[in-house]
């Protein structure tokens, strides 16, 4: 019996039918490696696209318009009358808080404070002498009830007393000298002469005891009450003096302050904006020299940096907005800036524009986070308000899917060919969208529409990959 073997250092190549088969074989693998690269070669890499594993962020996109959160509008302090303004700090200026803003003529009002001084001054005076003539007042009603009406009355009634004793003295006197006239002691003449003394002291002891009778029942009521209605009178006029004197203090004191706020100062730093002139016709914005009353708006001041950005949403997008979402913000004069904020309210009723037909819309507050540059108010701004965000789902560019027969469809390029799958979407951004099914990680999908599945060769190639490909053969395309 014969045996054949193939030693390891090239029996094969002596034998035929190992030498064929190995031939077949290596033309077969570098036939297929050829039909794969040339079937991949007919797609630009341009008009392809992967799916990938990723977050999916969901954003509603809505334009809007920067406005301050807050701002301040100066007036004119000088209430019922005109002025001029005399000052004006140009506007654009970006002031800081105690920044002269505007100055207002005081020429009338620094007159009238003049005159206010002056009565004031008047009306000063005017309390001192009040003053004085209540304490002399005061003084003489004490003096009445305390002092000099009681001493007046103790000195009636003392006289009255003494009239009274000088009576009785001359009674007993009278009536011990009868007996020495009857013993001829005396004579008539000297006991005439004691009667007509009783008599006279009877006389005037009569009197004492009226005028006693007359002060303390009537003399010193009347001028007790006269001299406590002269106290009255006083107290009323120093009242009225003080009442005045206040008054032309509180004059000077306001014509003051109205003359320190005719120079208006920045109560918060922001940036100058001129008000309308509505004298004007037709409208224009304040400016120096104007007339300008306290109605009249000179300047407002927002604060730029706190802005808000205020837009709207459909009222079919409603339910997908709630406050504290982040946004992103782009401001066209700012192309390259991306800002941030977090929605800060929502509006409680809808408006639905000019009429019946147009699209329900709801307000939204957008507050923006601080920036390193100057924002302005009525800035047109790009809201994108995050209302989802999906972790780890498979992700496919927007357009790289297509619809056919009422099916999204996806073309994935595989080694032998192009094969269109249904696939099954979820949410979606203006970029990409999620894939629930149809799709793996890493399928590369051609990014135009092709009506059938064909093997590479065989597909019409769209004319942007075609130039591209006989350009990189050598060969020369006709112009379209």
């Amino acid at each position: 019996m014969t045996e054949t073997s193939v030693s390891s250092e090239g029996g094969w190549r002596r034998h035929p039918a190992l030498r064929f088969v190995a031939a077949a074989v290596v033309v077969a693998v570098l036939s297929s490696i050829g039909v794969f690269a040339f079937r991949w070669s007919n797609f630009d890499d341009e008009l392809t696209a992967r799916v990938t594993r990723g977050t999916l962020r969901v954003h509603l996109s809505e334009s809007g318009v920067m406005r301050p959160s807050q701002s301040i509008t100066y007036r004119s302090p000088l209430s019922g009358r005109d002025t001029e303004i005399v000052f004006l700090v140009p506007e654009g200026t970006l002031v800081q808080k105690g920044d002269l803003l505007a100055r207002l003529d005081t020429t009338d009002r620094e007159r009238e404070l003049e005159r206010a001084i002056q009565s004031f001054r008047q009306a000063k005076v005017d309390e001192t002498i009040a003053h004085l003539d209540w304490q002399d007042a005061d003084a003489n009603a004490k003096a009445l009830g305390e002092g000099r009406a009681a001493l007046s009355a103790d000195e009636q009634r003392l006289r009255l007393r003494l009239a009274d004793k000088r009576v009785e003295r001359l009674e007993a006197e009278l009536e011990s000298l009868q007996p020495l006239l009857d013993k001829g002691f005396i004579t008539k003449e000297e006991l005439d002469r004691v009667a007509f003394e009783l008599e006279q002291a009877t006389v005037e002891a009569g009197i004492a005891r009226r005028k006693t009778e007359v002060y303390v029942g009537s003399t010193q009521p009347r001028e007790a009450q006269r001299a406590e209605r002269v106290l009255a009178q006083r107290e009323a006029q120093l009242e009225n003096a003080r009442t005045k004197l206040d008054a032309a203090k509180s004059q000077v004191s306001w014509l003051n302050e109205t003359i320190q706020r005719c120079r208006i100062y920045a109560r918060q730093p922001g940036l100058v904006i001129y008000e309308r002139y509505l004298a004007a016709s037709p409208r224009r914005k304040i400016r120096l020299g104007d007339r300008v009353t306290s109605s009249q708006g000179l300047v407002t001041i927002p604060e730029v940096q706190r802005m808000v950005v205020e837009t709207s949403v459909r009222e079919g997008d409603l339910h997908r907005i709630a406050a504290g979402q982040l946004a992103e913000i782009r401001l066209d004069a700012f192309p390259d800036a991306r800002l941030t904020g977090t929605v800060q309210r929502i509006g409680a009723v809808g408006d639905s524009g000019t009429t019946l037909f147009d699209e329900k819309r709801f307000d939204v507050l957008v507050d923006v986070d601080p920036a390193d540059f100057e924002l302005r108010p009525e800035m047109t701004a790009r809201v994108d308000i995050l209302v989802e965000e999906l972790p780890n789902v498979l992700l496919a560019p927007v357009n790289a899917l297509f619809e056919r027969d009422g099916h999204i469809v996806a073309h994935v390029l595989t080694g032998w060919g192009v094969e269109t799958r249904t696939v099954e979407l979820g949410a979606s951004n203006n970029v990409y969208v999620e894939v629930r099914s149809g799709l793996d990680d890493g399928d590369r999908l051609y990014l135009e529409d092709l009506d059938t599945a064909h093997s590479p060769q065989d597909v019409d190639v769209p004319e942007p990959a075609r130039r591209k490909r006989a350009l990189a053969e050598g060969k020369q395309i006709a112009p379209q």
